[in-house]
């Protein structure tokens, strides 16, 4: 009963790994379907004009670098986390580049929508400086946990990150410089929204499955050596033990057991205990076992109950003697 109690406490305790991802990913989707629903809405929403760019004047949207300066610094955070494993260090470490990415993608904005080249040119440096700084330092985190596990999936995520960080400032460039047209350059960052990021989201799913099997898989090798070692333990011990499931089952019977009573272990698995022993003892095990099975009860943690079983010496000689065990619940 116990050992009952104490898997249901650990059970509360569990926490699912790659959960706080999930959610991550799901703030930064909803990030993106706000926008979209914002911008269809009120037909692009609030939109200043870019007169400075070469071209001719293009249309600057409020929204997108709104939704910009909230989803970069959540994909940053999403893969710090991969390198990271508890909550406080990923935020501590993370921060500055959280701040830096917020911060870089409002001074893009500006760049734009200033009417002089005295503010254009700085906030432009500005941008991509602070673009750069924070890859720099999302490398030097790779680099400080590259004996992690799974690092180079890790690494292979960052890479994949920071190489569409670069595809949207290289198009961002392009439409400064008269490369492309304002309405196609809405339209690729449209479509990037919906499936380069997205495909981010997938190789993070990816990496958490693959952590969560080798996890359950070291926990499988530990409980294999465990029950071996318990079974050679319980085999050599110099005194009988057997042990049983909540339905009565035998499922442990050391050599002891069978030098005491003769019947062998292959012999006794599965079958119920009440069948093996003296009708004195029948009626205390089963209650005994009531009380095991029901999660409310009120019984003492450790009951022993007089077990009376008939033994090798006593069936050799064809005679009713019987040994008293005593069984702890």
């Amino acid at each position: 009963r116990q050992l009952l109690k104490d898997v249901d406490a650990l059970v509360d305790e569990v926490r699912l790994p790659g959960s706080d991802d999930s959610w991550l990913t799901l703030a930064e989707y909803g990030c993106k379907l706000l926008t979209a629903a914002y911008v269809w809405l009120f037909s692009g929403g609030v939109v200043h004009q870019d007169a400075l760019a070469l071209g001719g004047s293009r249309s600057v949207y409020a929204a997108r670098f709104a939704q910009w300066s909230v989803a970069v610094p959540i994909l940053v955070l999403i893969t710090n986390k991969a390198f990271l494993e508890s909550t406080p260090s990923i935020l501590q470490r993370s921060a500055p580049s959280l701040v830096a990415s917020f911060f870089y993608v409002w001074a893009a904005w500006l760049m734009e929508v200033t009417p002089t080249h005295w503010v254009r040119w700085p906030m432009m440096v500005l941008s991509l400086s602070g673009a750069v700084l924070v890859s720099i330092d999302q490398l030097k985190l790779a680099s400080q946990h590259r004996t992690s596990q799974l690092f180079h999936l890790k690494f292979g995520m960052l890479s994949y990150q920071l190489l569409t960080f670069v595809l949207y400032a290289s198009l961002f460039l392009a439409g400064r410089f008269g490369v492309m047209s304002s309405s196609s350059e809405q339209f690729v960052y449209a479509y990037l929204d919906a499936s380069v990021k997205v495909f981010q989201g997938a190789l993070l799913a990816m990496i958490r499955n693959r952590e969560g099997a080798m996890e359950i898989h070291r926990w499988w090798m530990a409980s294999a050596a465990m029950q071996r070692d318990l079974q050679e333990l319980l085999d050599k011990a110099h005194v009988p033990i057997f042990s049983m499931d909540l339905d009565g089952k035998i499922t442990q019977w050391n050599s002891s057991m069978f030098k005491l009573t003769g019947l062998k272990s292959d012999s006794v698995q599965c079958k119920n205990l009440v069948d093996l022993v003296d009708a004195s003892c029948k009626e205390a095990i089963r209650a005994e076992l009531r009380a095991c099975a029901d999660a409310s009860s009120a019984h003492a943690d450790a009951n022993l109950v007089e077990v009376a079983i008939r033994t090798k010496a006593a069936s050799d000689q064809n005679l009713p003697a019987i040994r008293m065990l005593a069984m702890t619940f």
